[in-house]
């Protein structure tokens, strides 16, 4: 568990977690990989020309998000109503722009430009898709492509002769996949969003991106007091003077007038608002403005979220719960263990190493997601660890665990089919 769960160098082009699904696959590919490989690949993918037929929706887009000068390319196009195009419009645009220009999408900003590309990877690193320093695909980095389609990935390829039908659209999200991503939002900055969230859930009116972004500096001092205390190593103190340096410089630009380019204020709140509009627990009354409104799916997830407990325990004893209820999706407590055995062995197969060993956290929590997605009811985190540790003091030979030097299970180990062999 990491020291506090707060996101190293949040930047204001985490937005569009849609990105990551080409980058966690261009992870996967190699063993090793760099940040520059990584980043720029995914530029160069995103940033391809392609040609589209113009649509209301395009043209809107082209007017209000394109800057200046790439909308100089298309003023013809630009400057008269549709109407008046009566023939079909051919226009040359990024393959980025015409995703994020789909009105089905809940927010159409997140754009990424080139500088991104040292950028944006760091939002996979957060969320633990991918390893530091190797930049090599983790488990969670594992789990998120199985939850991803061959079509998905290829929607960022290049297409053929740079054409493009515009009806599949990669930058939706998935249940199944937002649910992944939310736990590992959770995981990875639990300590800001349940403090940022518990203000938010008080506020009736919308709320404009700056607005709260000035509620960071108390938060971050909330935990630097909290957990200063508990640092055990010369990282830790790092971590803690580094977010206490954030905090003063985020409060400095609270009193800053907004003069519309990017800022640290800006930089660390937005990887906590938008991503959040594309896993349904924020809603934008206008989705190309950074002006936000709590919804229903927010107060349900949430409300169980701030709750006195540790974020450890939610998301263990709590989380499947929680989002069961945030997403209406009206699944029942499971308590059969061959079914529940029947997830946990699916999941199994698609994480297992080479040696046959795997994070009995990964296989747990993908097995939930499978469970509740394909509507079979959904079980917790540690009910699935519980039914695990029960068949092992039944069946030894069947599972192995391993533990970390303080007994607490990391990996676990099927020798062969738990399913089958149970009932034999």
């Amino acid at each position: 568990m990491e020291f506090i769960r707060v996101f190293t160098n949040p930047k204001r082009c985490m937005q569009r977690l849609g990105f990551l699904k080409p980058l966690v696959w261009q992870a996967s590919r190699t063993a090793t990989n760099n940040l520059s490989t990584l980043g720029n690949q995914l530029i160069d993918s995103v940033s391809q020309k392609v040609s589209v037929t113009l649509t209301p929706q395009l043209q809107e887009y082209i007017k209000i998000a394109l800057t200046d000068t790439q909308r100089k390319a298309n003023q013809r196009i630009t400057s008269k109503p549709f109407d008046d195009e009566p023939e079909e419009v051919k226009v040359q645009l990024e393959l980025q722009d015409v995703f994020l220009s789909n009105s089905d999408l809940p927010s159409r900003r997140g754009k990424l430009v080139k500088e991104d590309w040292k950028r944006y990877p760091y939002l996979a690193l957060n969320l633990g898709l991918i390893r530091k320093g190797t930049y090599s695909l983790l488990v969670r980095g594992q789990s998120f492509l199985s939850l991803v389609s061959g079509d998905e990935i290829k929607g960022f390829g290049r297409p053929v002769a740079k054409q493009f039908d515009g009806e599949f659209n990669p930058l939706l999200l998935t249940i199944p996949q937002k649910l992944l991503l939310l736990f590992s939002f959770i995981e990875g900055d639990g300590d800001v969003l349940k403090p940022l969230y518990k203000r938010l859930l008080q506020t009736s009116e919308g709320f404009a991106d700056r607005e709260v972004g000035g509620y960071l500096p108390e938060i971050y001092r909330g935990i630097i007091k909290e957990n200063r205390s508990k640092a055990r190593s010369g990282d830790d103190l790092l971590k803690i003077q580094k977010l206490l340096d954030t905090a003063d410089k985020i409060e400095r630009w609270t009193k800053v007038k907004r003069t519309g380019g990017k800022d640290i204020l800006t930089d660390s709140i937005t990887p906590r608002l938008e991503p959040l509009v594309d896993l349904g627990l924020l809603s934008k009354p206008d989705s190309f403005v950074y002006r936000y409104q709590i919804n229903d799916a927010t107060k349900r997830f949430f409300d169980s979220f701030i709750n006195p407990e540790s974020i450890d325990h939610f998301l263990q004893h709590s989380f499947f719960d929680a989002i069961n209820r945030a997403f209406s999706l009206e699944g029942k407590n499971q308590k059969e263990r061959d079914m529940i055995l029947s997830k946990i062995q699916k999941a199994y197969n698609v994480l297992k190493s080479p040696l046959g060993y795997v994070s009995i956290l990964e296989v747990c929590l993908l097995a939930g997601i499978r469970s509740i997605t394909e509507n079979e009811g959904y079980f917790e985190i540690s009910e699935c660890i519980n039914i695990l540790k029960s068949l092992q003091k039944e069946r030894p030979e069947l599972v192995r665990f391993n533990v970390d030097r303080w007994g607490v299970l990391t990996f676990v180990k099927f020798n062969g089919d738990l399913v089958r062999l149970v009932k034999v």
